[in-house]
């Protein structure tokens, strides 16, 4: 990121490793002046977006349908796998399958909500085996904030994540 003090104009260069939606407090390394400095749109880091599933096929499917947007896509084919990379990343949006081999998406759900690091992350809960309203219902009280079925449209998929990472 480019920044430029308003008061002595000297410009140099910061990390943007920090949270885009917080503005950047200042200190001038030259004049010591303190500004604030807000993102830029197209210097917004992209979100990102944490995909679990066992079925490899899904995985792809996802990472073709968000292929060619700006966001950055983590997969995971297990709950661990994806609880690992949740301590040690920032992700934006958690994709949850339910039936997962180690322990069920639920559990996943559950452990991330009971996180004070990561429990307010968007999560949509995916059910291919889909048994009335119960997987919704159940998805709903574990803490996701959304559910589909896997026999869904593109564009019904694409728009519950831009709903989630909107939030």
């Amino acid at each position: 990121m480019k920044i430029q003090c308003p008061k002595c104009e000297a410009k140099y260069r910061a990390q943007s490793t920090v949270d885009a939606s917080i503005p950047l407090v200042v200190n001038c390394p030259k004049c010591r002046h303190r500004f604030t400095v807000t993102w830029d749109e197209e210097e917004k880091p992209p979100k990102k977006i944490l995909i679990v599933d066992d079925a490899h096929f899904f995985r792809e499917l996802i990472l073709d349908l968000l292929a060619g947007r700006e966001v950055e896509l983590t997969t995971a084919n297990c709950g661990e796998e994806a609880w690992t990379l949740l301590q040690s990343n920032t992700f934006d949006l958690l994709i949850a399958d339910i039936n997962l081999p180690d322990f069920s998406g639920l559990d996943l759900i559950k452990r991330v909500r009971g996180d004070r690091r990561c429990a307010r992350l968007p999560i949509l809960c995916i059910s291919g085996v889909y048994r009335q309203d119960d997987d919704a219902r159940q998805a709903f009280m574990a803490g996701a904030n959304d559910f589909m079925t896997k026999s869904f449209h593109p564009e019904d998929l694409t728009e519950r994540i831009n709903k989630l990472l909107a939030k």
